[in-house]
C-alpha cells in the first residue's frame, strides 16, 4: 500500500492540471487523467523524450482511495499496464496502454478510481558530483458506472486549533468531483482563497477533505464559492465550534 503518493501532476497548478498535456522536466505526457466509460475496456497514454539522451520510465497501475486528506494507493490487479517498462529514444513517443480486465461484478454497479504512477528512472551522473533526479506523474483514471451517478459535496465550517476557519467537504454523492477553485468572502467584503490540506483537488465517493483559510474571521459566519467539474455555486455556512 502506498499512501500519500502523489507528484508532479497532484503538486501542478489548477490551470495545468486542465491542460492537455504536462511537461514533466524533458517528458511530455498527455493526456493528464484518464476515463473509461462503461463497456469500455482500454485507454493510453503518450509519453514523449525531449532529451538529448533516452529516458527510461517506470509505469504502475494503483487503486485509489483517499482517507481524510490522504490519498491511499493500492497495488491493482485488475488493469493491465504495458510496458511497464520502457527506455525511450531521444525524440521519440512511447505509448503505454491500459486494458481492464472484464468480469468485476463492481465495474457496473460503482464509480471505479485508479492513479498510473509513472517514474523516470534516474540515468548515471555526467560527471563526478553532478546528481540525478527522478521525476514522478500520478495520473488518475476513472471507470464509469452503468447507470450514471452524481457527487454530493456538503459543506460546513468549523474553527481549528489556532482559531483559523476550516472549511471541510463530504461527498456523499456515487462520483467523484474535483474543487477546481474555492474562496470565501469574508464579513469586511475581502475574498480570500482557500488553501487545500491535500495534495489534489479531488474528492472521491465517500472521502472528506479540508481547506484552511488564511485569514482572521472575526465572525459567525460567511459565504464560499465553489467552482467544480460540474460548475459554480454559492454557500452560506456557520462557522461551528
Amino acid at each position: 500500500m502506498v499512501t500519500g503518493v502523489l507528484a508532479s501532476i497532484a503538486l501542478l497548478p489548477l490551470s495545468l492540471l486542465a491542460a492537455a498535456s504536462l511537461p514533466l522536466g524533458t517528458l511530455t505526457i498527455s493526456p493528464v487523467s484518464l476515463s473509461l466509460a462503461y463497456g469500455q475496456t482500454s485507454t493510453s497514454v503518450t509519453v514523449q523524450n525531449a532529451h538529448p539522451r533516452p529516458v527510461s520510465v517506470q509505469a504502475r497501475i494503483y487503486r485509489w482511495t483517499q482517507d481524510g486528506d490522504t490519498d491511499v494507493l493500492t497495488p491493482a490487479s485488475d488493469v493491465v499496464l504495458s510496458p511497464p517498462m520502457a527506455t525511450i529514444p531521444s525524440q521519440a513517443v512511447q505509448t503505454l496502454r491500459l486494458l481492464k480486465r472484464t468480469g468485476s461484478a463492481a465495474q457496473g454497479n460503482e464509480e471505479l478510481h485508479y492513479r498510473m504512477l509513472l517514474d523516470e528512472i534516474p540515468g548515471v551522473a555526467g560527471r563526478p558530483g553532478q546528481l540525478s533526479f527522478a521525476m514522478r506523474a500520478s495520473i488518475p483514471m476513472i471507470v464509469t458506472p452503468q447507470k450514471p451517478s452524481i457527487a454530493k459535496l456538503e459543506w460546513r465550517a468549523s474553527r481549528g486549533e489556532d482559531d483559523d476557519v476550516l472549511l471541510t467537504v463530504t461527498n456523499s454523492g456515487q462520483a467523484y468531483d474535483r474543487v477546481l477553485m474555492l474562496t470565501a468572502t469574508l464579513p469586511n467584503g475581502v475574498i480570500v482563497n482557500a488553501v487545500p490540506r491535500g495534495t489534489n483537488p479531488y474528492i472521491l465517493p465517500g472521502a472528506q477533505r479540508q481547506w484552511v483559510l488564511p485569514a482572521k474571521v472575526d465572525a459567525s459566519s460567511l459565504q464560499i464559492n465553489i467552482t467544480t467539474r460540474m460548475g459554480r455555486s454559492e454557500r452560506s455556512l456557520l462557522i461551528g465550534p
